[in-house]
Parts: structure tokens; C-alpha cells; sequence
């Protein structure tokens, strides 16, 4: 159960209006949301279903938060078991309480399910609407949770987190499990207490932060850094592993179907590295990727041939049928759950909290790959696959390892443009992009959005993104779907006159139709985000980036002057950005280089990387001015 409960109240409410406040210290009467009272009891039984009880008493402090609070959505899976509201009601500021009618609770999808492009779901919410909700009131509501079908039978574990950008007065919980079920416990920055009688043990938590922070400004997850419990039946990742094997390993079958394919996918393919990057390359490209997180809904995936069938999956189906056409050509592999976005640690307690996704380890050519990417060339993981603590779903051995860091050399992207400005101030050009590793999957995924949108439309929405309001263009690309070693974009442009650019005024240089990050972004950590402080850590990438841009300047003008070049150089960041002037073309070249063999800046690299972010920045107000000869 990935989504913290704090983070459940409302997807409008709390969280959204405690990070909407200036900057500045904050205290729990300056915080527009308050709970006032949280409180969940869970009650756990031998076969490992259970009752969740939850208790909520929401303070909102002005009118803003009174209309996001008169809202609160609770989700469930319906897969698993249901939810029923106890009770629900106002609490007005006088103490006239007004109970929530029975046809303002309604149960939906979440929102967005009904966009053919969201995530295919068995998720249901139930949505709380609250009466006359004013600044100064509290809604409150009870609910109980019945999970009739866990995970996993006869375990139980549990996770939360509490985000510090909430004010919370006072949160407790309890979990009781019978005596034959003990569980490992880890909290951080909160208490834990056990009692035991003959039959039961009670493990009681709880957590108060009453002073919210008014912003959480970390790269990192939540799971890494926030006050937050872990607590499991599963003596460790190696037994959660076993389980998770004993699920899967019968779905890997390789029917008569499946067999035909693989033959089919592989004919005329002896190299048995060859033949895994063909099935890698036409899972990718015919199993559909639709969403379905883990910790979500059912954990264990549909059968090959009903993946197979259905010409669609989640990540764990992809990891299946790949897996049992792999199977049908003789080469292992296993299931590996890891975690999709920035969580770089993994708790000693074993749950799903930080995994909620499923990729495939291929032991014979010692490499990890995944086919949810749709456009990632075999053995090319996404930037944030790299350096992650994982579980292998294996029977015997050790399920906890790494993925390995992004290695020097494995990723780059350049950026060409070169632009003539006539004597309107009309400016063309031409920008091609070219790309490598997981930066390649990035500009393939850009190119897929490209095609859908219309290589027109697609240019003109970027120009304008990119400060062109005014600017028509196009792009020519080769399909996305070729997954060759590097993949390149090219896009033509024309801007709407500004005369004013050869009138003197000073201009930074344009970056026409440029599909990346700003070189010095990404890798070292994000360019732009300022308030990052050295203490901060920062997914951080071995790779390289380079951007040429040139200006050719119409006759009877000339540049005023060059601006000064700039220059970082050490042992894991090397930047520099050249100015030039041949003729009447202006050109400035900016180069970068990351060096890290750790998948977080931080210590001394992030400090590093604070001084080397802030000096590529200024470099990047740089201005140049044009007037007459």
C-alpha cells in the first residue's frame, strides 16, 4: 500500500493547500488543513485478511480549505474487498454537528479511469460530500476497510508515511495480530509500542507534528526521508520473494501458443542473445503497457497466454510473458520488483511500499530490462531504473541486490540549431537532436507524442513553450519504434519577425527547437530548481550532453560584443560554454559532463554539485545584442 493515508484525504485538500504557502516558517495555526485526529485500528486474522478501522477529524482554517475539505475521497480495490463509510459529518465551529446524508457518499472510479488513455484498474473510491462547510469547521468520518483477499494468504504487512507539510495534532493507530503471526516492526521518527496477552499481539503507534512545514522541497521519496512504520509477517525479502515466486512461476507456462510464437519471433536467430533481444523487442512493441502499480489491486499477473490474448498488460504481465517466451527458447530469467520513481533505499521490513514495479533480470547475459518502456533499446533501462535496490522473485538464493549504476559513456544527447535572422527579424532554422541510452528513450517517447499530436502542431506548441509564441515549424523523425543504439529528431522552424533583436536589445540566445533538458540539467541533479540546498540529495546520472547553437547575422549587422566563456572542471563535473564569431554567425557551444559511479549526489557531491549548478546557470544569462555596421 504505496500511498500514504495523509496523502488519501483529499487529492485537492491537504497536501495541495500546505504546499501552496510563501515560503517562510509555518505553525499549526497557519497551516490552512489541521487533522486534528487520525486514528486506525487494524484487526488481523490467521489467514491474513483483515479490518481496517480509520477515525478522521479534518480542521480547515479559511475558506479555501473549508470547499477542498467539504470533499474527501477514500480509495479501495475492489479486487481485494470493499469499503463502507460508518459515519460522516460537519462539525461546525459552534459545535452544531450536521451529518452527511447517505446520497452525498457515492462510489466511483478515481478520477481520470474513464480516460481511454489512464490506467486500466480495479480501483473504486468512495467520495464523502460534506454540508455547509465553512472556515473554522471540522468534517470528520469513519470508514472500515475489509480486505477479504490479501496479497499474499496467511501474511500481512503494512506501511505508511507521514508527510511533513501536514499538521497533524494527534495520530494513533493499532494492529492486532493473533499470537502465531508475530510481526517485524521499523518506524522512524514515531513511537511503536507491543503488548501481548494468550491469543493476541497489539502493536500501538503514534505520531504528532502539529508545526507543518510550508513546503517539501526533496527530490527523494517520502519513503526515505519522512516520519514513517513498516510492519511484516515475512521473516525477510528472501521469504517475501518465495512467496512472490510461488505465485508467478505457474503462470510462466509455455503453452503450444506461446511456443509458436517465440519459434516464430526467433526464426533464422541462433545467437541466443539475439534471440532474447528479439523477444525483448516484440514484447516491447505488440504487449500494450497499461498502468497498474503495485500495491494496487491484484498482485499476481494473468497467465502468458491470457497476456497474450488480451494484447495488453501491467508490469508484471509484461515481466511474465516475457519471461515464458524466454522460457520456450531455454533462457532464464526472473521477476524484479523495484521501485519507479525516487526511492533509494528499501526498508529491513519486507512490503511492497518502495517496489511498485516489475522489471526482468536475464542472469545468462547478466543485464535487467523492461518492456513496459515500449521504446527502450534491450538492456537500456529508464534514468530512474539505474542504481535501485530490488527484489528477485526467486525460490532459493538471495532476493535483495542492485541494479547497477548508469555507467560513464552510456548516455548522451546533442543538440544542433542553426538559425539565419534577416533583416525583419524573421528567424529559421533547423535543430536535429540526437540521442543515446536513457536519454534516447526520452527523445523516443517525445517523438511518440510527436506523431500523436502532429509534427506541426507538435513544433509550434514547443516554440511556443520555448518563448516563440508566434513560430510555425515541423519535425521529421524515424518511428520510435526502432530501437537501434541512438535515435535522432529533426525540426525546421520560422519565427515571426521581432525587429526589435537587430535594434540593439539585448536577447539571450535562442535555443530553437530543443527537445531536451537544458544541457546541465538532469544529470547532476535538476538545473533549475533553486532552492535546493547542498544538504539535499539528488538522483545524479553518469553522461554526457552538448548543445551547438549558431546565428547567422544578416548584412549591415554586427554582434556588439561576445559574451565571456565559462568554464567548471573537476573530478565529477566537467562544463564549459565557448562563444565564437565567424563572420556574421555567432555560435555558442555548451559541453557537459557528469562523472558518478552513485546513483544519489549527496555528501560532498551534492556540495559539488550546488556550486557547478549555480555557475552553469549564470552562464546561461548570457546575453548578446545585434545593431548596424
Amino acid at each position: 500500500m504505496p500511498r500514504s493515508r495523509i496523502n488519501q484525504i483529499s487529492l485537492a485538500s491537504a497536501l495541495a493547500l500546505a504546499v501552496s504557502i510563501p515560503l517562510g516558517a509555518a505553525s499549526a495555526s497557519e497551516s490552512p488543513i489541521t487533522i486534528k485526529l487520525l486514528t486506525s485500528d487494524v484487526v488481523v486474522e490467521a489467514d491474513g485478511t483483515y479490518v481496517n478501522t480509520e477515525h478522521w477529524e479534518i480542521l480547515a482554517r479559511n475558506g479555501a480549505a473549508a470547499q477542498q475539505a467539504a470533499q474527501q475521497v477514500k480509495q479501495y480495490s475492489e479486487s481485494m474487498g470493499d469499503l463502507d463509510v460508518i459515519e460522516a459529518y460537519t462539525l461546525k465551529a459552534d459545535g452544531t454537528r450536521i451529518p452527511v446524508d447517505q446520497s452525498a457518499i457515492f462510489t466511483q472510479l478515481p478520477q481520470g479511469s474513464a480516460n481511454a488513455n489512464a490506467a486500466i484498474t480495479d480501483l473504486k473510491q468512495k467520495l464523502i460530500v460534506f454540508p455547509n462547510v465553512a472556515a473554522g469547521d471540522v468534517v470528520a468520518f469513519t470508514i472500515k476497510k475489509h480486505i477479504n483477499h490479501p496479497f499474499f494468504a496467511k501474511y500481512f504487512y503494512d506501511n505508511d508515511f507521514f508527510p511533513r507539510t501536514i499538521s497533524i495534532e494527534e495520530a494513533r493507530g493499532s494492529i492486532v495480530v493473533p499470537k502465531s503471526m508475530p510481526l517485524n516492526i521499523e518506524s522512524h521518527d514515531m513511537t511503536f509500542t507491543k503488548e501481548e496477552t494468550d491469543s493476541a499481539t497489539s502493536y500501538r503507534w503514534t505520531y504528532a507534528a502539529p508545526d507543518a512545514l510550508t513546503e517539501d522541497n526533496s527530490q527523494v521519496s517520502t519513503y526515505d526521508r519522512s516520519p514513517r512504520f513498516f510492519v511484516s509477517s515475512f521473516k525477510d525479502y528472501d521469504e517475501f520473494a518465495r512467496a512472490y515466486q510461488s505465485l508467478a512461476a505457474p503462470l510462466i507456462d509455455v503453452t503450444p501458443k506461446i511456443q509458436t510464437l517465440a519459434d516464430s519471433i526467433t526464426a533464422g536467430v541462433s545467437d541466443r542473445r539475439q534471440q532474447a533481444q528479439k523477444i525483448y523487442e516484440w514484447v516491447s512493441g505488440h504487449i500494450r503497457f497499461v498502468y497498474l502499480e503495485l500495491g494496487r489491486g491484484s498482485v499476481v499477473p494473468h497467465s502468458a497466454e491470457a497476456v497474450l490474448a488480451n494484447g495488453y498488460g501491467d508490469c508484471k504481465d509484461h515481466s511474465v510473458i516475457f519471461a515464458a517466451l524466454l522460457k520456450a527458447k531455454g533462457i532464464d530469467s526472473q521477476i524484479v520488483l523495484i521501485n519507479l520513481d525516487n526511492a533509494y533505499t528499501l526498508s529491513e521490513v519486507p512490503t511492497l511500499a518502495q517496489l511498485n514495479h516489475a522489471i526482468t533480470w536475464l542472469p545468462e547475459f547478466d543485464l535487467y530490462a523492461d518492456t513496459t518502456a515500449g521504446v527502450a533499446p534491450f538492456g537500456v533501462l529508464l534514468f530512474q531504473e539505474y542504481g535501485k535496490p530490488v527484489v528477485h522473485a526467486v525460490s532459493t538464493g538471495k532476493a535483495v541486490r542492485r541494479t547497477p549504476v548508469l555507467p560513464s559513456g552510456a548516455t548522451s544527447v546533442s543538440q544542433t540549431t542553426a538559425m539565419k535572422i534577416d533583416l525583419a527579424g524573421r528567424v529559421t532554422g533547423e535543430t536535429k537532436t540526437v540521442a543515446t541510452g536513457p536519454y534516447s528513450i526520452t527523445l523516443r517517447n517525445l517523438g511518440l507524442q510527436i506523431l500523436a499530436y502532429g509534427v506541426e502542431n507538435a513544433a509550434a506548441s514547443q516554440l511556443k513553450a520555448l518563448g516563440a509564441p508566434g513560430g510555425t515549424g515541423t519535425f521529421e523523425l524515424a518511428s520510435p519504434s526502432d530501437l537501434g543504439p541512438e535515435y535522432a529528431v529533426l525540426g525546421r522552424f520560422d519565427i515571426a519577425p521581432e525587429p526589435e533583436l537587430l535594434s540593439g536589445t539585448a536577447f539571450g540566445m535562442m535555443s530553437g527547437l530543443r527537445l531536451i533538458n537544458t544541457t546541465g540539467d538532469l544529470l547532476l541533479g535538476p538545473l533549475w530548481n533553486y532552492r535546493l540546498g547542498a544538504d539535499d540529495p539528488t538522483p545524479c546520472y553518469a553522461g554526457h550532453t552538448k548543445e551547438d547553437i549558431s546565428l547567422e547575422l544578416p548584412a549591415g549587422k554586427h554582434l556588439v560584443k561576445l559574451p565571456a566563456d565559462s568554464k567548471i572542471a573537476d573530478d565529477h563535473v566537467q562544463f564549459a560554454a565557448h562563444w565564437s564569431l565567424e563572420g556574421r554567425t555567432v555560435s555558442v557551444r555548451r559541453d557537459f559532463t557528469v562523472t558518478v559511479d552513485q546513483p544519489l549526489c549527496e555528501g560532498d557531491i551534492r556540495k559539488t554539485a550546488v556550486k557547478a549548478l549555480s555557475a552553469i546557470r549564470d552562464s546561461y544569462n548570457a546575453q548578446i545584442s545585434v545593431v548596424d555596421d
